[in-house]
Formats: C-alpha cells, sequence, structure tokens
C-alpha cells in the first residue's frame, strides 16, 4: 500500500469508507487529503503522516459548529498494522483505522453533529414546553446508529423521559405524539421507552413499513423506513407480513386524514385533538402512572388510566383507573375482586388527582374515578 500517492490514499479511504457504511468519498482541501462523508453530512478527512505511515484523521464540522466553538480533536493512526491470518496489508490497514474511527472519532463526530441539527433543534423546542419534574426527572435527546434502507449505518435521534428508576415507557407515547405535531415522524418500537424521530421525506414511499431479516437472530424485522428504526422482531415471516400491511393502512389513514395521532394511549379517542386533555394524560403519565391501551403492558397487574369526556360537559373530563379483570368499577363492588384491592383503587385515585392539581382546574375523587372541571371551560370538542 502506497501512501505517497493520491490513489493510494483513496484506495484505502475507499475501503474505511465502505466500513463505517458510509456514502462515498472524494478529494479533501488539498491533493495529499481524502473526504469521507457519511449520508447525513458528517464528514472525515484522511490525511497521511510523514514519512506517510501514520494517517492524521479529522473531523471536518459544519460552520454552525465552528460558530460555536464546539470540536474534535483529530486522532492519528498507524496505517501499517499486522495483519491477521488470511488478511491483505490493505485490509488490515482498513480494519485498523476504522475501529480507531469508531471507538475515538465517531462518537465526539455525531454527538457535535446532533447539537447542532435542524431536526434535533425542532425536537427541542417542541419538547421544551415539557417542564422537568424535582429528582432529576426530564427528556433526554441522544443517538443511536440504525441502517437505513440503502444499507448504510446513519445515526438517529432518539428521545426519553429519563426517571431515576431508568427510561418511562409511560411517557413514550405522548413524547412520540409532541414530536409528531412538530412536523417530525417517529417510530416507537414495541415495548421500548425510546421514541426514534427525523424529518419526514421528500417523497413518501409506496410502503413506509417493511420486513427486512432480523439483525441478531432468526426471524425478521418490521423497519420503518422513515426513520431505520426496527418495530418489533418476529418468527413467523407470513404472520410479520400481515403485520406490516396493517401498520401500511394506518400510516396511509394517518397521513390522509392529516391526524397527528390516530390513538394515545390513557386518552378516549374523542380527546386526543385536545391540548387540555392531553395535557391532563401526560402529566399522569409524568408523575409515574402508567396509560391505559400500551399492548405490552399486563393490565391485570398494573393499572391503566384512561381520560374521558363527560357527555353534554365540555369543561369536565373523568379520569378512570383500569385493571382487568374489574374494570373502572370500584374493586370492594365485586366479589371477584381481592380485599386490598379496594383500598388500592382509592390510594391511586388519590395519586391521579395530585398529579392533576393545578390552576385553572378544580379535581375531585368520585367513587367512579377523578373529576376535573376546566375553568374556564375548553373549545368544544
Amino acid at each position: 500500500m502506497d501512501l505517497s500517492t493520491p490513489a493510494g490514499l483513496e484506495a484505502l479511504a475507499r475501503d474505511v469508507a465502505a466500513l463505517l457504511g458510509a456514502r462515498r468519498t472524494e478529494q479533501g482541501g488539498a491533493p495529499d487529503r481524502v473526504r469521507i462523508i457519511y449520508a447525513d453530512g458528517r464528514t472525515l478527512e484522511l490525511a497521511p503522516n510523514r514519512p506517510r505511515t501514520r494517517i492524521t484523521i479529522s473531523a471536518v464540522l459544519p460552520d454552525k459548529a465552528t460558530a460555536q466553538d464546539l470540536t474534535v480533536e483529530p486522532i492519528t493512526v498507524t496505517a501499517r498494522p499486522r495483519p491477521r491470518a488470511s488478511e491483505t496489508q490493505e485490509q488490515a490497514a482498513a480494519r485498523h483505522l476504522t475501529a480507531h474511527i469508531r471507538r475515538r472519532l465517531t462518537p465526539q463526530l455525531t454527538a457535535v453533529h446532533s447539537m447542532v441539527s435542524p431536526t434535533v433543534e425542532r425536537a427541542r423546542t417542541a419538547l421544551s414546553a415539557l417542564p422537568g419534574r424535582p429528582g432529576g426527572e426530564q427528556w433526554v435527546i441522544a443517538d443511536v446508529p440504525v441502517v437505513r434502507p440503502d444499507g448504510l449505518d446513519q445515526p438517529c435521534p432518539i428521545v426519553w423521559w429519563h426517571t431515576p428508576a431508568g427510561a418511562s415507557r409511560a411517557v413514550a407515547p405522548f413524547l412520540a405524539d409532541m414530536l409528531r405535531r412538530a412536523g417530525l415522524v417517529t417510530t416507537e418500537p414495541h415495548g421500548e421507552a425510546h421514541v426514534f424521530f427525523a424529518e419526514p421525506p421528500a417523497e413518501h414511499p409506496a410502503e413506509r413499513f417493511h420486513i427486512v431479516p432480523a439483525s441478531e437472530g432468526d426471524g425478521c424485522a418490521l423497519v420503518d423506513q422513515f426513520t431505520g428504526a426496527c418495530v418489533r422482531t418476529y418468527t413467523d415471516a407470513e404472520w410479520a407480513e400481515g403485520i406490516a400491511e396493517s401498520a401500511n393502512r394506518a400510516d396511509e389513514t394517518a397521513r390522509h386524514s392529516g391526524a397527528c395521532s390516530l390513538d394515545l394511549p390513557g386518552l378516549s379517542e374523542k380527546l386526543i385533538d385536545n391540548a387540555q386533555f392531553r395535557t391532563l394524560a401526560l402529566e399522569l403519565a409524568t408523575a409515574g402512572h402508567m396509560p391505559y391501551g400500551l399492548t405490552d403492558v399486563d393490565y391485570t397487574q398494573t393499572p391503566g388510566f384512561l381520560v374521558l369526556g363527560v357527555s353534554g360537559k365540555s369543561d369536565m373530563a373523568r379520569v378512570a383507573r383500569l385493571l382487568d379483570p374489574w374494570g373502572a368499577v370500584r374493586p370492594g363492588e365485586r366479589r371477584e375482586a381481592p380485599a386490598q384491592e379496594a383500598e388500592r383503587f382509592g390510594a391511586d385515585l388519590e395519586a391521579y388527582a395530585r398529579a392533576m392539581t393545578a390552576p385553572g382546574r378544580t379535581v375531585a375523587v368520585a367513587a367512579d374515578g377523578v373529576r376535573v372541571t376546566f375553568e374556564p371551560a375548553p373549545p368544544d370538542l
């Protein structure tokens, strides 16, 4: 491998780009420099170091990052590592550089791009109305790598609600709803507390969700092409195809109706687009209560709240506490319910009431749930 010529350096850069999952290479700012460019615009520059047996790799940052004095320290790596068995010197060099880039440069480069990303800025603006809670509970944004439909490795931002006990499953649907209302697209992996988000594509594909081989183990994965995130894995391919068809039909329905959320756990369908009622559900979730309607939650063990409207009263909501199989009826009134469940039912309603108490509301615990009256009344539903 001859790094004294542009051709030698370009060949090495192409091999490294392929291993990194980057999109392309091009000549750098000087004849003896080559750039590796990812699909999302992240850029690295390779330059031979005298006596051309070492490579210096630098991050090329966007102007916005430079203006904020954000930096990523360059690294220098040998271009002549010892090859492994059945490995050429060129293959060894590409492998060695790739490993150092992933370990020493990629995390910092991704973090800088996330800090100046317009997509992340939109998400931060949308979530800024959501205050933190005592004990450090707050929303958090980070990046994780996903494999895009074109096979390239690219980070995707995720958001979650952080609590001392870990990420909150209860809050995830509401974070996703807030981001969709800000014009972003989201993926909510089954049973997880993290929400992937991205800008909507310039052109809507024929099918948003598709089935691919699972990245780990046997089976197949339902993948959202908008974010590259896996929604769920299945062992039965025929069943998975049916799930994908259903998901694509739901996406088509939402797109044509203009709805940000066709359903939202913890909320009656008629209340989803009313901000004040949505806020009640969000406050309950951030207080640690589980919304009713998540398909991965066992509601025979975990009670769920459900915000309902009151017929003829647009200024009032009723919050039910549901635990299968007793529903919203006080368990003490059901013979098959354990005696301790009646006490637990009452304690949960009191906790709901505390979480929703705020200026401009009257909150009262009733036999069948918690009544919330808004002052003044919200717009008619």
